[in-house]
């Protein structure tokens, strides 16, 4: 065999996902448990409580991969997007349990610790059933906990493959635990909208026990800073609408900076959208500095 002589590099993290990707190609039933362990032993998930009190993290903002710079476009990441909402590449999605210890009964080299950098958060998704855009890129579906998991970079590719068996069964596993689970009264109705755009998955090749899934776990200021940065955003919008400027910092500069530009109709439809969120629910503004 003759080889080129500049031949290209190769990655080791390239040659584990297409072994994977080969292994599933073939959607054999006989692997249908093969991708479930893999899912159950390396996917970590938000806890029952994250998604009762806040099944929608981050609801002012939405994922759009054209905000970082690339072909002669400048970096916008953190700048509003015609409709106000904060335009996002997966950053702060990805960051949010950062933080978080993990629970994992059966994953001692797991239990206790802290995610690295290298896991990826992976949305359960992609399509919905309208047929619209994509759930990454709803403000009401992008971090939706049922629609979060968070995995190693290479399986989490697996998760893109429309149809796959692995997508199919990560869709399996989110519904089983979190299709029933209660959340607080108020935000049934946003729960219920969300479920709605969320195809129902096929039946798993078997019932997943919660208890062998790893879970972050969630702390008072897990919950407070989520409530912290709603209110911030919502008080912006409210300061903007009555003419104040804004004194201080709204998540990034670039948020700071264009929300004012953002039409008087789309502030208002955001704050709108927003207070849906916050109503009959007690929150904690950041400081102003």
């Amino acid at each position: 065999m003759t080889l080129p002589p500049n031949p290209k590099v190769v990655h080791g993290d390239d040659l584990l996902y297409r072994f994977l990707l080969d292994l599933f190609a073939d959607d054999d039933a006989a692997y249908g448990h093969v991708p479930q362990l893999m899912l159950v032993s390396m996917g970590v998930w938000l806890p029952l409580d994250a998604y009762a009190q806040f099944p929608v993290l981050l609801p002012w903002v939405v994922r759009d991969p054209t905000c970082r710079a690339g072909a002669g476009r400048p970096d916008q990441w953190g700048a509003p997007n015609p409709q106000g909402y904060f335009r996002d590449d997966n950053s702060l999605v990805k960051a949010l349990p950062r933080s978080l210890a993990i629970r994992a009964s059966r994953q001692p080299h797991l239990n206790g610790r802290r995610m690295a950098t290298e896991f990826v958060a992976a949305h359960v998704w992609r399509t919905c059933t309208d047929a619209g855009a994509l759930a990454s890129r709803r403000p009401l579906l992008n971090s939706f906990v049922p629609n979060l998991v968070w995995l190693p970079g290479q399986v989490a590719k697996l998760t893109d493959r429309e149809g796959g068996l692995v997508q199919r069964t990560l869709q399996s596993v989110s519904w089983q635990v979190y299709r029933s689970a209660p959340v607080n009264p108020d935000l049934e109705p946003i729960v219920e909208a969300a479920w709605a755009l969320l195809p129902e998955p096929a039946s798993l090749p078997m019932p997943v026990d919660t208890e062998l899934l790893n879970w972050f776990v969630t702390s008072e200021r897990f919950f407070a800073t989520r409530r912290s940065r709603l209110a911030t955003v919502r008080r912006a919008l409210d300061d903007i609408s009555a003419g104040r400027p804004l004194d201080a910092k709204v998540v990034s500069r670039r948020y700071t900076e264009g929300l004012p530009s953002v039409t008087n109709e789309a502030r208002d439809s955001l704050a709108q959208q927003l207070d849906r969120f916050t109503s009959n629910r007690c929150e904690s503004p950041e400081p102003r500095s």
